[in-house]
């Protein structure tokens, strides 16, 4: 994250006054955050928005006259600007989020359920670092909504594409046999794993595991979502269950996801302990650096967009171990800094596209 010349201006948009001085309390004391105003509900929003043009909106789904929803498909076809959506940890509100993040909010912060100290604590921490990490969005990418570039025959998985494509043969590929490919992704993920996602097919020779940050509660609706869009089985992880072929695996949010091997079968070991100190659960480094040591060469790294440097250790451990990286160009993220801090540490095998990395995962794990 580049450091700001001026403080990130925020608009606070929240029908709950509680929620609404909460905030304003939260993000005005540091001394990098201007809390410009705060609305009451979408329509209200909208109006100060245009008026005042922050560089980052904190939006709620559930209002009055106006909804979150809405308000934020009006932001994002006539003014885009950085949203981060607050929403319940709930069945419901959880889906409501996934609509959020397709329409173009870049982030989701867990509103706490009452007036309890330590919620508004988590919130606090959470909610800074984003405010300072997306106000530099690649707003181009914000108002476009992510599209699959392969037909359906009949929209079923079954009549999805097979393994299959135009393979760039001069492209670098791994020396070894992939086993596994393992993503790493955070702000912009969700929409971002749609378009690689959507277009590995059903028969996909290899499982792929997924670490994106999300607050605990999430994760699920987000493995629902794409696994109706992807020909691929997608699931949020089991502790405990052996990894198949063909079989997307996203981690439960709030719990680090690493692995052990018996009788050559890769197994989930899913927990609340981290091996290292960081702030992530689950954390790509964490990921992959329990993949480095169960698998060694035969992991496929692929850092996506993403603010901080999660991820960096974890590729370093894995390209010592024999393994290979795939990271997202700067052109596509909508914050580039995981794939930069990879990228700059000249870690990175392929430097690709946001639209050509499943071609270059197919690429990779097809030449063995």
């Amino acid at each position: 994250m580049s450091k700001r010349l001026k403080p990130t201006r925020v608009l606070i948009v929240d029908d709950s006054p509680f929620i609404r001085m909460s905030l304003s309390k939260i993000l005005s004391a540091d001394p990098e955050i201007q809390v410009i105003d705060v609305a009451r509900d979408g329509r209200e929003g909208i109006l100060k928005l245009q008026a005042l043009k922050p560089d980052v909106v904190t939006m709620d789904i559930e209002m009055p006259v106006m909804d979150g929803l809405q308000a934020l498909e009006e932001i994002m076809r006539w003014q885009p600007t950085p949203v981060i959506i607050l929403s319940a940890v709930t069945t419901e509100g959880a889906k409501q989020t996934m609509k959020a993040l397709e329409a173009g909010a870049v982030e989701v912060v867990a509103k706490p359920s009452g007036r309890n100290g330590d919620g508004l604590a988590t919130l606090a921490q959470d909610l800074i670092l984003k405010v300072k990490n997306v106000a530099d969005s690649n707003l181009s990418l914000l108002s476009k909504k992510e599209q699959v570039r392969y037909q359906l025959s009949k929209g079923t998985k079954q009549d999805r594409p097979a393994l299959a494509g135009n393979i760039r043969s001069t492209a670098q590929i791994p020396a070894k046999r992939i086993e596994v490919v393992a993503i790493g992704v955070s702000t912009g993920g969700p929409s971002a794993l749609q378009t690689v996602l959507s277009k590995l097919p059903a028969n996909f020779p290899v499982p792929v595991v997924v670490a994106q940050h999300m607050p605990a509660g999430f994760t699920a609706s987000l493995a629902a979502r794409l696994d109706s869009l992807c020909a691929t089985r997608v699931k949020e992880v089991e502790n405990g269950e052996i990894l198949q072929a063909g079989t997307v695996y996203i981690g439960q949010a709030g719990k680090q996801f690493q692995f052990m091997k018996s009788g050559g079968q890769l197994i989930a070991d899913i927990s609340d302990q981290s091996p290292i100190s960081t702030f992530y659960k689950p954390s790509v480094d964490v990921m992959l650096m329990s993949l480095a040591k169960e698998v060694g060469a035969g992991v496929l790294g692929v850092i996506m967009t993403g603010m901080g440097n999660d991820g960096l250790t974890g590729i370093k451990t894995i390209k010592n171990s024999g393994g290979f990286c795939i990271a997202e160009s700067e052109k596509t993220c909508v914050v580039y800094g995981m794939p930069r801090a990879v990228i700059e540490a000249g870690l990175a095998d392929r430097i690709e596209a946001l639209d050509d990395i499943s071609r270059a995962i197919i690429d990779c794990v097809k030449r063995r």
